[in-house]
């Protein structure tokens, strides 16, 4: 875009211009039959008019206040240049049709659609009344020619004319979207915004100052001979009440220049729109300002120095402050969701272990109560100790498993699971000295790591809260892959569980855990038995 824009759009015009009007000066100079009236007001009128488009590209080519500035007076001396032509030379050489199309062009870049149909609407007329004129006369006049000439000029204004009305939406390209397209937790969003609009316009300084709606100071960063600031500043940098949208400054003249909603320019003293402080905290000299606005906050953008600075700056500064308040909502957004996953994940782990760790531990010390007891008897606890001490090694290669499969990848074969889960029910069966066995069909299945995870914790949890809220001394486990879900059911002889509203209540844990994994749990109690039906889908268990 940058490379683009050394050229804008009052430049090419007042280029158009000059270019025209020698070359209309010339035609007519080789063609011996022109001008066809009044010959040397023609010259006269075409040589002044020739050093006018001069004087008008040399005075506006730097200057974009200038240009704006004379943009509708330029206007409106062309209208008046082709009604003469049209009343002073006719035939091949005329440039009646070609100062047509440069009009209603330069209308349509300047302005809108509104000022191109207004510019083709007044030219039409004034060549039919010009034409009307002649024939009124009695000169010769070339009727036909007449009026073929004004249909071109009423379908070439049609034409024109909705090139005006969507010239602008084309005009305004995308601001270096690669670095807003993917945001990242590790890199500023103030300095990618920052970098981009400046590359994108071909600024050399730029700063942008922001504020989230918590904050009571604005804190950016500025850019100046490639090196990087920090800056801090209690007040507004802009008057957003005068200025809303972007705009142009020269503090050095006291010059701002924006445009309203319906294209018109708007000139102001920059004084007014930008803070003092912010002006020389900032060193700011001439460029584009661009007030930032978002769901997180509000900011202003300064791009100083551009090459090249023209109003058409003032619509790329909107398309700028969309991409710009896109790109810092979309990191927000980033922000929010990674610390959604971190608390997520920390949630999970602490459920994890205390399924694991501290299930574990409270079957110990169910096991170490049981033995106190009996110590009073005599009776030699030995091999009970041993016994705990081995639950204790296993339980400890159980935690170097889960941090292993943490790690590991993300599939695991059914049958793995089949002989870990078995594997615990041994250890389970001992930890709380109950009957726990499990049973399972073999089958040739991948299942997810997170879901292993999921029945390992699940299995130990239910097996607890039948010993201990139940006092179950018999559960038998049944383990099913069935098409793609894992269905573990659990029996036990225990008392049953506590009931609210005549139901039977689930334990919160493991109703959380299911809940979590997107799966159906179901309890029911009947012939002396309590059983926990539990559905987990093996496919993606997470949201």
């Amino acid at each position: 875009m940058g490379k683009g824009l050394q050229h804008p759009s009052g430049r090419v015009i007042a280029l158009g211009r000059l270019m025209l009007a020698t070359l209309f000066l010339l035609a007519i100079r080789i063609d011996v039959s022109q001008p066809a009236h009044a010959p040397a007001a023609t010259y006269a009128l075409l040589a002044a008019y020739l050093g006018l488009a001069a004087i008008i590209a040399v005075a506006t080519w730097r200057n974009w206040w200038l240009d704006a500035k004379l943009a509708g007076p330029a206007h409106a001396i062309d209208i008046g240049m082709f009604t003469l032509l049209v009343l002073l030379t006719e035939g091949s050489t005329s440039p009646i049709l070609t100062f047509f199309i440069f009009l209603l062009l330069a209308a349509s870049i300047r302005w809108d659609w509104h000022a191109t149909a207004l510019t083709a609407i007044l030219l039409v007329l004034l060549y039919v009344v010009v034409g009307m004129l002649e024939m009124s006369s009695g000169s010769s006049f070339g009727f036909q020619r007449f009026v073929v000439r004004t249909g071109h000029l009423v379908i070439l204004s049609l034409v024109l004319i909705w090139f005006g009305a969507n010239q602008r939406r084309a005009r305004i390209e995308l601001v270096e979207e690669e670095l807003f397209s993917r945001p990242s937790l590790d890199e500023s969003p103030l300095e990618n915004s920052l970098r981009a609009a400046m590359s994108s316009v071909g600024a050399s300084a730029g700063a942008f100052l922001w504020r989230y709606h918590e904050a009571a100071r604005f804190g950016g960063l500025s850019i100046r001979d490639e090196a990087l600031a920090v800056v801090k500043m209690a007040v507004p940098p802009i008057m957003t009440d005068l200025a809303a949208t972007s705009f142009l400054y020269d503090l050095g003249k006291d010059r701002a220049l924006k445009k309203d909603d319906d294209r018109n320019l708007i000139y102001m003293h920059s004084r007014d729109v930008i803070a003092a402080k912010a002006a020389a905290k900032l060193a700011l000299g001439e460029g584009l300002a661009i007030p930032i606005r978002s769901d997180e906050g509000e900011g202003a953008l300064f791009l100083d120095s551009i090459a090249g600075l023209s109003t058409d700056h003032v619509d790329i500064g909107e398309q700028i402050a969309v991409d710009v308040a896109s790109h810092i909502q979309r990191h927000s957004l980033l922000r929010a969701v990674e610390e959604s996953a971190e608390a997520r994940s920390r949630l999970t782990l602490a459920r994890d272990l205390h399924d694991s760790v501290v299930q574990f531990l409270a079957g110990a010390t169910f096991r170490l109560e049981a033995m106190k007891r009996s110590s009073a008897s005599g009776r030699d606890f030995d091999s009970d100790l041993n016994e705990l001490k081995q639950l204790m090694l296993q339980e400890q290669r159980e935690l170097r498993s889960f941090i292993t499969s943490l790690r590991g990848g993300p599939l695991v074969a059914f049958n793995e699971l089949v002989k870990d889960l078995q594997a615990l029910a041994a250890r389970l069966s001992r930890q709380w000295s109950v009957s726990c066995d499990l049973t399972a069909q073999p089958a040739e299945l991948m299942i997810p790591t997170r879901l292993r995870l999921d029945a390992h914790q699940l299995m130990r949890e239910a097996v607890a809260n039948a010993v201990r809220h139940a006092g179950s001394r018999s559960i038998s486990v049944d383990l099913e892959a069935a098409g793609d879900r894992l269905k573990l059911e659990f029996v036990n002889d225990g008392a049953g569980f506590p009931l609210r509203g005549g139901r039977l209540e689930m334990p919160a844990s493991l109703k959380e855990r299911v809940e979590e994994a997107r799966g159906v749990l179901d309890m029911a109690r009947g012939m002396g038995v309590t059983k926990l039906s539990i559905s987990l889908p093996i496919g993606e268990s997470r949201p």
